[in-house]
């Protein structure tokens, strides 16, 4: 019985989800940054 070393199914996906999730955040976050967040104000800006 190796169940202690080996996650289910599920524990890998959820932790492939949440990994993969992160890794999107921070490539979006590196790519698209400033500019980002600069539309993100502007659309602010003009809802205001």
């Amino acid at each position: 019985n190796d169940t202690e070393e080996c996650l289910s199914e599920e524990e890998v996906e959820e932790l492939m989800v949440r990994t993969s999730r992160k890794q999107i955040r921070s490539d979006y976050r590196r790519s698209l940054g400033s500019e980002a967040s600069r539309r993100y104000c502007d659309i602010n800006n003009k809802k205001n």
